[in-house]
């Protein structure tokens, strides 16, 4: 840099980012009216000593050079209101670092800090402090007295045990919907949690997934070192075991969660798919059916989990483990990164040779790196969830909870909130008070929750004298009926569900879009899982029959789609003319028929009534179910379909049938989801 720069006395803000200075000439000092200086992505290690002259200087960015200690130069520049001091090499900070007490913003992100000094509190006026990814093993107490600060970054200091849902939004998130964490409430945590006020959770959640008969409850046996029972019936709903994970640090309960793998049951899995949880897709012996069960499994982790890790287990039954011919880069490249793909065999008794080692060691070894085990709890938090996990009731009144939490220490309702949505993820206590309808109950027993509503969901089910809702209908009457009868099948006590809670299992069925009420009250609902699995007769067409033909072509249909689909447009249903695959539709002169086909399709025939002529009720009828259908495709992630028009007994894309004319311009936003063959 030219020692002429000391000659513009007059210069006020000076750029000089993104060069490749190793050093500047001590003339810089003699812009004595410089206020803003940006030196960011350089190749700076120091600076001269005349530096400090710089008295006028307000806003200081020095992000991106080689800075392995704070230059002493800068603790001069006492007028300083910005500085910016991310992406260097800094390890700590000076005591006399406190003098620079005019900063208001001030970054320190990705250095190598593991402490700050308690002299950070005299800086008064500060509103923004970045400190994340750094290591910071501890934080000083005196970072309370900042009480001007309206924002603390901390993600990334995994030693500070803070968990995602008490950081908030991450400094470089533009996320709107998801607000940062205000720092007093952050801190508030962080000192309530340390040392002998709090400790470690260690606590995780695993979800064993996969289609009946795969064999999850035999490999989650095995895990325990149990012998496999040959005699094992399937799983109602769910069941919860614990497993002690020897992690390096110490051990780690692990509940498992046995999900039952009825198609019935895929609806349900909203209920409990949780971020912060580890997923095990099991897949069972049949070579023809893995790929299927693994895109479908695949695709419902994703949409209800997000990015939540997943270990793939290739199951097999009656003879040595072996792998399955799988495509996993393209499973991988569509549904993200899987940990491992172990298989494993459940009649080998030596778990060596079984494959069980190996999958209990990569379980441990995932759970062990996430950062949630490491969370810290507040000792008050600690003492109500010892409360709720020793509670023998199946679920208790919100108001109970929070009257509970206000004796145990916590009496903030939005930290009782914090906490309830943190049980919830990790399946202590389901909480849904998002929804007003489902907020006033605090389900203890996760299994109370699924089985209740799995007893509702097979009250139709073939070992029943007869069924108990041959209309597809559920109130409050047939009720109790079914549950005394799904006691009869040992599926659970019809006494924990008592008349009081019914209301409330039908709002939840009805939220999560398993059951479509029919009266104002919301206490007789239709529910399509209970719908004939055949199409009623008497109504009946082929294609060729109808004026629009549509197809849309999934990997796998995933097993929720069809219901909500049906329940989301029941009131277009004609006379009540559905199954528990397909509807007949009517609207104005336009009649039409919905269907599922092999898991894979979903077809849409519409045409108009005898003599009608009223074209434009046929294309409304059209562009609703299509608009139904894309936004329930939008609500899952990375599902892919292809939506398809019927041509001369062929389907074509629908681009390339709108390219030739054949229907018109699709004049709505496309979906990014939509995926069209080339």
């Amino acid at each position: 840099m030219p020692t002429e720069i000391g000659q513009l006395s007059v210069l006020m803000e000076l750029e000089l980012s993104c060069n490749r200075l190793t050093s500047l000439p001590p003339e810089i000092a003699q812009l004595s009216k410089l206020k803003k200086l940006r030196l960011d992505e350089n190749e700076l290690t120091s600076l001269p000593p005349e530096f400090g002259s710089l008295s006028a200087l307000r806003e200081l960015y020095f992000s991106g050079n080689q800075l392995r200690s704070l230059p002493p130069e800068i603790l001069k520049l006492v007028k300083l209101e910005v500085l910016w001091l991310y992406d260097n090499e800094l390890t700590k900070l000076p005591p006399e670092f406190g003098r620079l007490s005019a900063l208001k913003k001030f970054s320190l992100a990705n250095n190598r800090l593991t402490n700050l000094p308690a002299e950070i509190g005299e800086l008064k006026e500060l509103e923004l402090l970045n400190l994340e990814y750094n290591a910071l093993e501890a934080l000083p107490e005196s970072l309370r007295e900042l009480r001007k600060l309206k924002r603390l970054a901390l993600h990334g200091n995994e030693a500070l045990g803070l968990p995602a849902n008490v950081l908030g939004r991450a400094y470089s998130e533009l996320n709107e919907k998801k607000p940062p964490a205000k720092p007093q409430d952050l801190l508030d945590y962080y000192f309530a949690a340390l040392g002998d006020r709090g400790q470690a959770l260690r606590e995780m959640k695993v979800l064993v997934v996969g289609r009946g008969g795969a064999g999850k409850t035999s490999v989650i046996r095995r895990l325990k070192g149990l012998p496999l029972d040959t005699l094992q019936s399937e799983t109602h709903g769910i069941a919860i075991e614990e497993l002690s994970l020897p992690c390096a640090d110490g051990p780690v309960v692990a509940r498992v969660w046995d999900f039952g793998g009825q198609h019935v049951l895929h609806a349900m899995h909203e209920f409990f798919f949780t971020g912060r949880s580890l997923y095990v897709l099991v897949l069972g012996e049949r070579e023809d059916m893995a790929e299927r069960d693994a895109e479908y499994w695949l695709q419902l982790i994703r949409s209800y989990a997000g990015k939540a890790p997943v270990i793939v287990v290739l199951n097999k039954s009656g003879g040595r483990a072996r792998e399955l011919d799988l495509p996993r880069r393209k499973l991988e490249d569509t549904y993200g990164p899987i940990l491992a793909w172990l298989p494993t065999e459940c009649h080998e008794t030596d778990p060596e040779r079984g494959g069980i080692s190996v999958l209990k060691q990569q379980i441990t070894r995932v759970i062990g790196a996430m950062p949630e085990i490491q969370a810290r709890f507040p000792k008050k938090w600690m003492q109500i969830k010892e409360w709720l996990s020793g509670m023998k009731e199946s679920y208790l009144d919100y108001n109970t909870y929070e009257q509970r939490c206000s004796v145990l220490g916590e009496t903030d309702s939005e930290k009782q909130e914090e906490l309830a949505a943190f049980l919830h993820d990790l399946g202590v206590a389901l909480n849904y008070r998002r929804d007003p309808r489902l907020h006033e109950t605090t389900v203890l027993r996760p299994d109370w929750l699924a089985d209740g509503i799995y007893a509702l969901l097979r009250a139709n089910d073939t070992r029943h004298p007869s069924p108990l809702a041959p209309d597809g209908r559920i109130n409050l009457k047939r009720m109790p009926a079914i549950y005394v009868a799904a006691e009869n099948l040992k599926m659970l006590k019809a006494a924990d569900y008592p008349a009081v809670k019914h209301p409330f299992l039908l709002r939840l069925m009805a939220a999560f879009q398993l059951s479509f009420p029919l009266d104002e009250e919301g206490m007789e609902h239709l529910v399509p899982a209970l719908l004939s699995v055949e199409e009623p007769e008497g109504r009946h067409w082929s294609p060729e029959d109808a004026g629009v033909n549509l197809r849309w072509e999934f990997p796998v249909v995933p097993g929720p789609l069809m219901p909500r689909l049906l329940v989301r447009t029941f009131g277009l249903v004609l006379e009540d003319w559905l199954w528990r695959r397909g509807a007949i539709y009517a609207y104005g002169a336009a009649i039409g028929k919905i269907w599922e086909d092999k898991e894979r399709y979903i077809y849409l025939s519409v045409t108009l009534r005898d003599h009608a002529t009223e074209v434009e009720a046929a294309d409304d009828l059209v562009r609703m179910i299509r608009g139904t259908l894309r936004e329930i495709v939008s609500e899952y992630k990375n599902l892919t379909v292809q939506e398809q028009v019927r041509w001369h007994g062929d389907w074509l894309p629908r681009r390339a049938a709108e390219a030739l004319g054949l229907c018109e311009a699709d004049d709505e936003e496309e979906n990014p989801n939509q995926k069209e063959l080339s």
